[in-house]
Order: structure tokens, then sequence, then C-alpha cells
């Protein structure tokens, strides 16, 4: 399947060779068709620039563990701890919000957070239409289920729309700098030894469903050290959660790609598919909540509620 590449705006600095080794395709698509779904993914992913201060930090602290640490990579360092907060490509967690916010909402890589905007109400539409679907006790009204999975991709597809273009290209440029860098070094054999851990992969980790353990507990090892540096800027989580994360990122990026593709779903087996991917993102979720799934007001959103309702979402009243 074929994939466009994102551009990072017409300002964005040049990809540098750390950025292009995390981003190799390891066969793997190297990116996603819309610049929505990527910036759905990177900002999911938020766990991982906020980890830059903490590496920086680490590295510059203890010079006898990172001794071997090659140039460039120590230069990638030295960005992640002296642009952070003062530079249009890395930004601090509040100007990633800032940011994004207008357009997504609060990220879902965040538990329990506020989703009540326009973003999250379309959303969790979908979510509810994909559960409605396949935890039905009887096949009688299949029809019908999957007809309303097909009315609340259209709704979500609205919302879409109005979000791709420039304003969400412009701002998927503002992450996309700063990710890659972080990623670098977590990927780098020599960092990662002195922290007395194996690196993450190469390849696309932590994007596009690529779950490594090795990786995980480097972002679960450099949240303590941020907690006990005082440096922490979000939440800290386990290893195993943020593989729950990652499950966040990936489903809930594809499944916008497959709406903005095909919000109209002619066939069932193409409407299957979509319901397939719709319902992982729902799980994954569900999961990081700690086994609750939270509508936009705050309340479980449960599976026994009934079938998803078509109702006129605020942002397009």
């Amino acid at each position: 399947m074929q994939t466009s590449t994102v551009q990072n705006g017409p300002e964005a600095p040049a990809a540098s060779e750390t950025q292009e080794t995390a981003y190799a395709t390891d066969g793997r698509a190297a990116q996603r068709r819309s610049d929505t779904a990527n910036l759905y993914e990177l900002f999911t992913l938020e766990i991982i620039p906020c980890l830059g201060a903490t590496m920086a930090k680490t590295f510059e602290t203890s010079p006898k563990q990172f001794k071997n640490v090659p140039s460039k990579i120590s230069a990638t360092l030295a960005k992640l701890h002296y642009r952070t907060g003062n530079d249009e490509f890395y930004l601090e967690p509040g100007q990633r919000q800032n940011r994004v916010g207008p357009l997504l909402g609060t990220s879902d890589g965040i538990r329990d957070a506020d989703r009540s905007g326009p973003f999250h109400e379309a959303a969790i539409g979908l979510q509810q239409a994909a559960v409605d679907f396949v935890q039905r006790s009887f096949d009688t009204g299949e029809r019908q289920l999957r007809n309303a999975f097909r009315d609340a991709a259209k709704t979500l597809y609205a919302y879409l729309t109005n979000v791709e273009g420039a304003v969400a290209n412009n701002a998927l440029g503002r992450l996309d700098t700063h990710f890659a860098d972080v990623v670098s070094v977590l990927s780098n054999a020599e960092y990662c030894g002195g922290l007395g851990l194996p690196p993450a992969p190469s390849g696309p980790w932590p994007r596009f469903g690529d779950f490594n353990g090795d990786g995980a507990v480097l972002v679960e090892e450099l949240g303590h050290r941020a907690i006990a540096d005082d440096l922490s800027t979000s939440v800290w989580m386990s290893a195993a959660r943020f593989v729950a994360v990652q499950r966040i990122a990936d489903y809930g990026a594809a499944t916008l790609d497959e709406v903005l593709r095909d919000p109209d779903m002619d066939g069932d087996n193409r409407a299957d598919e979509v319901i397939n991917v719709a319902y992982r993102w729902w799980t994954a979720i569900r999961d990081n909540n700690g086994g609750a799934h939270l509508t936009s007001n705050g309340s479980p959103l449960l599976a026994s509620a009934g079938p998803a309702t078509t109702a006129t979402p605020s942002w397009r009243s």
C-alpha cells in the first residue's frame, strides 16, 4: 500500500542523519496517508519528546557512562537541552498542546484526559458504533449496525476534512523534528549502553505498530529518572502502559486514514475492515485507562449502551 511522504512545512529544517536512521522503513510504510493521521500518532506518543530534557541531563552529568557516544548523538542531545521551549521545532508540552489542541483536543496518550472537544466527540461516536457492531449478541440487526458505523464515519470525515490541510501540515512540522531526534538517541547503542540497557530498534519504532520491549523499558527507565531529577513534564508510564499508548497511536492513526480515504465504505467487507481497526483503537484506549473507556463527559462508554447515535455534534451546528 503506497503512502505519501509528509512534508514538515516550508520552514522545516533538513532531516539530520540521526533522523533518517530513526525513520528507516525496515520493510514498513514510512508515513501515513494524511497529515492528520501522522499528527494524531505523534501527539498520542507525547511521552517521547517529553523525555528529551532528561536524556540530555543524564548524558551531561555522567561523562564516564557516556564516553563512547558518537558526536552526532551528543550534538542531538545538546539540541534537546538548549532548544526545547526556545525553538519552533522543539516545543515544550504546553506549546505542543496549544498548537495541536485546537485540531485534536487532548492527547489520547494521557490517561483520563478531557475528551469533550469536537474531535473526540466524533471519534467516540465512531468507536461506540464499532463496539456495538463487534459485541452484538445476535446477527439480527447486523446491516443496521454496519450502516450506523458508516454514518459515524461520515460524521468523523466531515470534521477531519476541516482539519486536513495547511494548518495540520504546519503543526506536524512543529512535532516531527523533535520527535525524530529523541527516537534517534533512544536507538543509539552507545547512549543506551550508558544507561545499562539495550537500545530501541532503529526501524519505525515507536510508530506504525512496532511494539518493542527494549524501547518500552527505556521509556519507563527515563521516566523514573525524570521524576528523580524533578524534570518530569508528563505522567510516568510503565513499559506495559507505553505499549498500550503505542496501540492507541497506531490504530487511531490507521482509522483516521481509512475514514479520510473512504467514508462511504461501499461493500460489507470494506466496512468490516475499518470496523476492526476502529474497535482495536477503542480497546487500546480502554486498556490505557485501566479497563474503563470514558466518553466525552467522563462517564464509562459501555458496549451495552446500544447502537451509536447519529445526533449532530456541536461542531456542526
